[in-house]
């Protein structure tokens, strides 16, 4: 609606067409509908492309949303015959649990509703999870069975994030900032009050710095934006720190509050 608002502002007829009183197809169930026709649209000239490919890799990960819903992410990656390598991302699932025997009946699902056969499959990219690469009931194996030539690869991020995370714990003065920036951020974000509080001291500096983003614990790749933030709100969360901790009333959020000093892991 916001799109057809904006473009009405250079052309007059789709100006009048808002103007409407009735007949103007633009309730919400009306624009559902034209998002799930273009989104069916879509999906249909992926399914296309992914068939005119010899063979493929299936990538597949799990995630939770902020719902509090396992979500699935289901994506193609194929080469051309120009060489070239695709990625196309199919859609998520919602899921009532992350087992193997679930996201093996997913995939399936998938596979049979795009009209493709397994046997075109020749890899697997998932993380190291046990129920995506276990050796004895992961997807990866269970998949092999039916066509041994689809290998399997752990994901080259995932990986990465894994060596990140494993290199930065030996290091003591970067694993407690990261600690230190991990509880100073939950100290904020799991209180409105003090969510609050901290948007009442940014109103009263006079430079306009970015609001603070959760620090991912599982993706390197992610902290660096919210790291980023921290120290742009320095000054801020110092006066918020000193205001803000005697009103925690659980006893180990406050216990660990105490025992982060910001002027020597920060």
């Amino acid at each position: 609606m916001q799109l057809l608002k904006l473009r009405s502002e250079d052309d007059h007829n789709i100006d009048s067409w808002i103007k409407k009183k009735t007949d103007k197809y633009t309730s919400p169930e009306m624009q559902n509908e034209i998002l799930k026709v273009m989104a069916h649209y879509i999906l249909r000239q992926v399914v296309e492309s992914l068939k005119t490919a010899s063979f493929l890799t299936i990538m597949v990960d799990e995630t939770t949303d902020v719902s509090n819903k396992e979500q699935v992410v289901v994506c193609f990656r194929w080469v051309d015959s120009n060489l070239e390598s695709h990625e196309e991302f199919v859609g998520l699932y919602v899921t009532e649990t992350i087992q193997s025997s679930m996201l093996v009946q997913i995939i399936h699902d998938i596979l049979q509703r795009f009209d493709i056969p397994i046997t075109k499959l020749r890899g697997q990219c998932y993380d190291g999870c046990s129920s995506m690469s276990g050796s004895k009931g992961g997807v990866a194996v269970e998949l092999q069975k039916e066509e041994p030539r689809a290998l399997y690869t752990h994901c080259y991020g995932h990986a990465l994030n894994l060596a990140c995370s494993d290199a930065v714990k030996k290091c003591k003065i970067m694993r407690d900032a990261l600690d230190s920036s991990y509880e100073l951020i939950k100290l904020v974000k799991k209180s409105p009050r003090r969510d609050a509080m901290l948007q009442k001291l940014k109103q009263q500096m006079p430079d306009d710095s970015p609001g603070i983003r959760v620090l991912c614990p599982t993706r390197w790749t992610v902290r660096a934006e919210a790291l980023h933030r921290i120290l742009a709100n320095y000054e801020v969360l110092q006066s918020l720190w000193e205001e803000s901790i005697d009103c925690v009333r659980d006893r180990d959020e406050k216990q660990n509050s105490r025992n982060i000093s910001m002027h020597d892991n920060i």
